[in-house]
């Protein structure tokens, strides 16, 4: 995994801040947590996304490791739903 495609990741994390997203968790065999959110900010190795359900509203983090891995599958909620990384 070369420092390149970290920075092309996290290039493109930037260029969403503040775009509602979608997104898939991998959570194991054949498991997986679907939401959505507003990605708030980016920092050196993570960025926060911000999550409004009924009852409860959370800030949540995540490597962009994790885009490169497939562990976190990330859809801009546009017309198209353009996958990140």
């Amino acid at each position: 995994m070369a420092i390149s495609s970290v920075t092309k990741v996290k290039g493109a994390v930037e260029g969403c801040i503040g775009k509602k997203v979608k997104f898939k968790i991998k959570k194991g065999k054949s498991r997986s947590q679907f939401s959505e959110g507003i990605i708030l900010d980016t920092y050196p190795s993570i960025f926060t996304v911000f999550i409004e359900k009924k009852d409860f509203k959370r800030v949540v983090s995540f490597n962009y490791i994790d885009i490169l891995t497939n562990n976190v599958e990330f859809f801009i909620c546009d017309d198209e739903e353009t996958r990140i990384g």
